[in-house]
């Protein structure tokens, strides 16, 4: 049979595959079949390592399928590595003949690490370099074994399908690398899209956790961020492919391990094989790596979260899972440079986050200062208003008892006596009153007391009756008997339950619809419960795009979200109580929570 029949159909369609996986198996089928030989296989040389990786076979003598390990000659091992380190072809009729093999090359040696598959033992062997154009770089090795014999051409012919795949090679590479730059910037694109400051934290980076975590192929995806107590210890805050018990839980100080050796040089790590974790002595290795699939690090990429100088934590990635038999299974530069770009745009939301945090702080710090001058201002403008009328009264009085001090003495006399100094004791304690008031304006939320909880809630209702009769909204109430008297600062509280109702009350249009409001005693006996339920309220979309401000929606700048927002800080912190809200079936609830007895807090100033 003619060898060379058919060649140039077969390798034209060689000559114009793109995708390397399936140009790797066009040329190990078609070695095969026009030399008539059992089996063939394609080599070809990772740039990073330098060695010489299986990429496509007919199959190995332990199956028929490439193996899903990765399998690879460095230069000089066995007969392929021998090929790629000196870039000459080698055809040999007994690669177990060690006499014909030193007669060829005294450093040629069969390593017996991989052979295609041969039913019988002493087969042949044929091998022949792919070189680079300027044929100053062995690109790969392609060989065939199985036959007796190869004949004296098949080595040519061999030859000219290697410098044609050297071709297809390239071109190949170009087409994969635009590919993969094309699946990188689709995958920043799609990861971008989990990215908004106004999401929860939490929320937004366990979401882009999981999307990096399948876009980049790996077994697991860590993200963490530095501590509020201290900036020199970053915890983990988010991961996908690792149990979410260990989120919080895991703490490196700066310079221990891995996380932390990034955190402190300021620079990213690579790692491409299990041996060089060794070295870093991480203390929470070998924890993580018990929840892997593979159950160790293989390999592992960190980067710094950074923004300008300032570093916020790490972003990281354990084991690279090959996307098809033969391709790495470690991170490169490329994986690395990609990462950065996602680790500064996941860096300007958090500060983006941050900074929304911050107004939101502020507007509440200022809703409670605006309280407290509020009435602080009310106070001094009535002492203020009062004390000329009061100076008038006072001595018109001592005018009076002047008068009276030099008349007659009678029964009359005595009587107007009498009723001066029941004026100026009325006026003293008017005068005391409104001293009270300007130092209570001055104490507001900072003194306590023990009061009926049940009338702090009427006394909103009554407050609100206007609003409420002008949306046509009605109340139906349900009191606990016997509640215990809570310990509370009465202004603050009276403004957490209206900021409550007024929340009920605008999910309602005119006419209105129905609010019930409840209290009750926690089922500990610790805390006193109060509930809001507006059913079904035609506005409740409006509400929660307050309570929640996503972007786009004009409702995030609403005064009432700061009230809300300054009501749950309130009872949070001042009285280590609970506000919150839900929403169940399209009915809208708020729960209040104020323990019944203090934990901690300071009842008579700040």
């Amino acid at each position: 049979m003619n060898q060379t029949e058919g060649f140039d159909h077969k390798l034209l369609e060689i000559y114009g595959e793109l995708s390397r996986d399936r140009l790797m198996e066009l040329v190990v089928g078609y070695a095969r079949d026009r030399l008539g030989a059992d089996g063939s296989s394609i080599f070809l040389r990772d740039s990073i390592t330098g060695r010489y990786v299986l990429r496509s076979t007919t199959g190995l003598q332990e199956s028929t399928e490439m193996p899903d390990e990765r399998i690879e000659y460095g230069p000089g091992e066995g007969l392929t590595g021998w090929i790629a380190k000196h870039g000459r072809p080698l055809c040999i009729a007994n690669v177990q003949d060690r006499k014909a093999l030193r007669r060829i090359a005294k450093d040629l040696v069969w390593s017996k690490k991989y052979t295609e598959i041969s039913p019988e033992p002493d087969k042949a062997y044929l091998g022949v370099p792919i070189l680079s154009r300027d044929e100053k770089t062995v690109l790969g090795v392609l060989r065939v074994s199985g036959q007796e014999c190869f004949e004296a051409n098949a080595e040519a012919l061999l030859k000219q399908v290697a410098a044609l795949v050297s071709i297809a090679i390239e071109n190949s590479q170009r087409y994969e690398q635009e590919k993969r730059r094309a699946r990188y910037f689709e995958l920043l694109l799609d990861i971008s899209s989990e990215l908004d400051p106004r999401r929860p934290i939490d929320d937004m980076l366990q979401a882009v956790a999981g999307r990096v975590r399948k876009g980049f192929r790996t077994e697991a995806c860590q993200i963490y961020l530095r501590t509020d107590e201290d900036i020199h210890r970053v915890a983990l805050r988010a991961a996908s492919g690792l149990p979410q018990e260990l989120v919080g839980k895991l703490v490196y100080t700066a310079g221990e391990g891995l996380t932390g050796h990034v955190i402190e040089d300021r620079d990213a790590i690579q790692i491409r094989e299990p041996a060089a974790l060794e070295g870093w002595r991480d203390p929470y290795a070998a924890q993580v790596a018990s929840h892997l699939p593979s159950g160790m690090y293989r390999s592992f990429v960190s980067v710094p979260l950074q923004l300008g100088e300032e570093i916020l934590g790490t972003l990281e990635l354990i084991n690279k899972i090959p996307s098809s038999p033969g391709h790495r299974d470690w991170f490169t530069d490329a994986d690395e440079d990609y990462l950065r770009l996602l680790s500064t745009a996941i860096g300007g939301v958090l500060e983006g986050a941050r900074y929304l945090e911050t107004l939101n702080d502020v507007g509440i710090t200022a809703m409670r200062m605006q309280q407290v001058a509020s009435l602080g201002t009310l106070a001094q403008r009535i002492l203020h208003e009062t004390a000329n009328p009061l100076a008038a009264a006072r001595l018109a009085t001592a005018n009076l008892r002047a008068t009276l001090g030099s008349a007659t003495t009678s029964s009359s006399h005595e009587a107007a006596i009498e009723r001066l100094d029941k004026i100026e004791g009325s006026l003293d304690l008017v005068s005391d009153k409104l001293f009270n008031l300007l130092t209570f304006s001055q104490r507001i939320g900072f003194v306590r007391t023990a009061s009926d909880w049940n009338d702090v809630v009427r006394g909103v209702l009554i407050w609100l009756v206007a609003e409420r009769q002008w949306r046509g909204v009605e109340v139906h109430t349900t009191y606990a008997e016997d509640l215990p008297p809570v310990s509370i600062e009465p202004n603050e509280t009276f403004g957490i339950v209206a900021t409550m109702l007024r929340l009920a009350i605008e999910a309602f249009e005119k006419p209105g619809g129905l609010i019930e409001v409840s209290t009750s005693l926690s089922a500990d006996g610790q805390s006193v419960h109060t509930e809001i339920h507006a059913p079904k309220p035609p506005l409740r979309e409006t509400i929660i795009s307050v309570l929640e401000p996503t972007a786009n929606t004009p409702e995030e700048l609403s005064p009432i979200r700061f009230e809300w927002a300054l009501a749950q800080e309130t009872v949070e912190t001042r009285y280590a109580g609970n506000l919150t809200w839900q929403d169940r079936d399209d009915d809208l609830y708020f729960v209040l929570e104020i323990p019944v007895e203090e934990k901690g807090q300071n009842v008579q100033g700040a």
